[in-house]
């Protein structure tokens, strides 16, 4: 399904290039293909599936070991991608920020983590050990070894989205990319299935302590496993409308599916293969039964399926055909796909939707987070260290915050462990990388024209993981990273894919391209 389905989703979008993609040729075709990949780019391309398989196969590569592998695969994916440069400027520019940001980073990583005497920004915690037991030197960071060892946390994401970025060019290595990822999201969520139905204590090869009654899959966490899910199953919905037959306009046309009798019949199992797959990632998504993802994924496909329909009823292009979008439409439209999205939620989300109503807001939770805006706002100029959140929050712990045995080892928000971490510069830091990756898919919107869909799903998955950050650490967890940073690459390479003034010209069947 995974080859033939590609190449047949492949021969319905053709995109025109500007002349200055045409000079570009001899690595990427004129019509947004790319030429025949070499054997060194195929095997680039093959070591970055492999520390993919690895970083979410191995529990998300929790482990320092698998870590390690990691990062040697894809390292060795973007090397080899780096040996020739995206022949596209705007995508070279997306490479370079991403190795910038990261050098940046880990720049700053290890100015807190060194440790001097006399340090005259170190942490004031230094102070109070050197009273105790002598000079000891000082630090931004409480726990500089732990911050040291925590770079290849920090660098894995931009490594991965390097890495596709390079490798994996123009629309048919996109869309090639997009596949790969959507066939790992099922094996997940297959897999996950029959974890639950036939070895629900068992996680991979040692025994499973914890969310015995959910659905993890290689993840020890069901909010990571739900994470993961709601990603994968906004790329397979991708995959289902690229592969949807459209109307003489350009318009989406699903319903030809049944009442179109010259309809290859390839197409439309290739179509239900598709949805089917997504049905079975939406089914293990429930089976997480994790309130966070659910909840995100619900409301990011509540806000990019209106978009995705009413762009789809009309003409590509904006040809004459079209119907003229209306406030009373897109109300309408929000007003069908919510209540598609409630109904589906409950008929399958009912052991989530308990959960939310018997154990209500969480206190413990509340509590942590109150107390992280406490440490933040006691370190706010230069952080505590990144990744020292475990180390510093017994400090600003209050009295009766969860139970006295209970060991917090984040402060499952991502955001406000940043802030702890990092300390105020944690603030630019994301809002330069939203503001990258949000401009580069609002272009995509604005440019592509049957390729709409990724972006527009991509900024679904952005809002889903942002969402899902605020309640949980899933995009803390390597394998969920280096899944989400993997598809922002191929939907920037989609986005990127033609300039925004270049010429359409209409096909053989009166349909525009792009």
């Amino acid at each position: 399904m995974t080859a033939t389905g590609f190449e047949s989703v492949h021969l319905e979008i053709k995109t025109e290039e500007s002349p200055g993609h045409r000079r570009a040729g001899h690595a990427a075709g004129v019509d947004g293909s790319e030429r025949r990949p070499s054997r060194l780019t195929l095997l680039g391309r093959a070591l970055l599936v492999a520390a993919l398989a690895v970083c979410v196969g191995s529990r998300g590569a929790v482990s320092y070991s698998a870590l390690l592998v990691t990062l040697v695969l894809v390292g060795g994916a973007l090397f080899v991608g780096a040996l020739s440069s995206p022949p596209d400027a705007r995508i070279r520019w997306s490479l370079r920020w991403a190795l910038l940001m990261a050098g940046g980073l880990v720049a700053y990583v290890l100015f807190q983590s060194w440790n001097f005497e006399g340090n005259p920004v170190a942490n004031p915690l230094w102070s109070a050990v050197a009273r105790l037991v002598g000079p000891i030197g000082g630090a931004v960071s409480v726990d500089p070894a732990a911050t040291r060892d925590a770079i290849f946390l920090l660098i894995l994401p931009f490594v991965f989205y390097g890495a596709g970025l390079s490798l994996f060019r123009g629309d048919d290595g996109a869309l090639r990319l997009l596949t790969w990822l959507g066939a790992l999201g099922l094996a997940f969520a297959v897999f996950g299935i029959a974890q639950v139905a036939f070895f629900p204590d068992s996680l991979l090869l040692t025994a499973k302590t914890a969310y015995l009654d959910s659905l993890t899959g290689v993840f020890v966490n069901r909010n990571t496993a739900g994470s993961f899910l709601g990603v994968a199953s906004l790329i397979l919905a991708t995959l289902a409308v690229l592969a949807l037959p459209r109307d003489r306009r350009g318009r989406f046309s699903l319903w030809s599916l049944i009442s179109d009798p010259g309809l290859p019949s390839e197409r439309s199992r290739r179509v239900m293969a598709w949805l089917f797959a997504a049905f079975v990632v939406l089914l293990a998504l429930f089976l997480t039964k994790s309130r966070g993802a659910l909840v995100s994924t619900s409301i990011a496909f509540v806000l990019v399926l209106p978009f995705l329909w009413l762009d789809g009823s009309r003409a590509t292009g904006g040809s004459a055909g079209g119907r003229p979008l209306t406030l009373r439409r897109v109300l309408v439209a929000y007003g069908i796909v919510a209540l598609v999205v409630l109904v589906v939620g409950g008929l399958f989300g009912g052991l989530t939707i308990q959960r939310m109503a018997t154990r209500g807001i969480d206190d413990v939770r509340l509590c942590l987070y109150w107390s992280a805006l406490d440490a933040f706002g006691q370190n706010w100029r230069l952080g505590t260290g990144f990744a020292t959140f475990a180390s510093v929050f017994p400090i600003y712990r209050p009295p009766g915050c969860g139970a006295p045995w209970d060991v917090f080892l984040r402060a499952h928000n991502i955001y406000l462990e940043g802030l702890v971490g990092l300390g105020v510069v944690f603030i630019p830091a994301v809002l330069l990388g939203y503001a990258h990756i949000v401009g580069n898919l609002v272009r995509g919107l604005r440019s592509r024209r049957r390729m709409r869909v990724v972006p527009l799903m991509a900024l679904g998955a952005l809002v889903l993981v942002s969402l899902h950050g605020l309640v949980d650490f899933s995009l803390q967890i390597p394998g969920m990273a280096a899944y989400f940073a993997t598809y922002l690459a191929a939907a920037t390479t989609v986005s990127l894919g033609r300039r925004a003034d270049a010429p359409s010209r209409p096909t053989s069947r009166g349909e525009r391209p792009g």
